[in-house]
């Protein structure tokens, strides 16, 4: 028979697991581009959103496919100077969205062991403070989008053949 205190315990147990199962940190849209052979850098976007009603800093972004993950803002300036700077600290005010963009903050996967092929998904694992490890998956887009297909009827209607 199990003593009051080992039953209190294993019923605690499914709670405390249970907290676990809810992230607070949901993530959606996230995507990178095709890389061509021999490149060791891609970028990185997605969306966050903090569910929870505390602060939560992102500790560390890993993946398989890259040495290192790091964070990144870059800005048009008036001059139509591109501009890119190491953002230091992430964090997510409760109830926060933070979308990452072309023209904004973006990941940086840098050291990738091989090409990225359309198609394709990068796993990244994103570590928040006081969270689960969160799991997104980076879909690979082509490196130039693809471009439309010509109607053999557009562009013709008023020519006399």
């Amino acid at each position: 028979m199990l003593k009051r205190k080992t039953w209190a315990a294993v019923l605690l147990v499914p709670v405390l697991l249970g907290g676990l199962a809810h992230a607070a940190i949901e993530t959606s849209e996230g995507w990178t581009r095709a890389t061509p052979p021999g490149t060791k850098v891609a970028v990185g976007y997605l969306t966050l959103k903090n569910t929870s009603k505390v602060k939560r800093e992102l500790l560390k972004i890993s993946s398989p496919v890259a040495q290192v993950i790091s964070l990144h803002q870059s800005s048009i300036d008036a001059n139509g100077v591109s501009r890119m700077w190491p953002i230091g600290k992430l964090e997510l005010a409760p109830g926060e969205v933070l979308r990452f963009g072309p023209t904004g903050r973006h990941l940086m996967l840098e050291g990738l062991g091989a090409a990225l092929q359309a198609g394709q998904r990068v796993p990244l694992t994103l570590v928040f403070e006081q969270e689960a490890p969160v799991t997104v998956q980076l879909e690979v887009r082509p490196l130039v989008d693809a471009a439309p297909v010509a109607d053999p009827q557009a562009g013709h209607a008023g020519h006399q053949h």
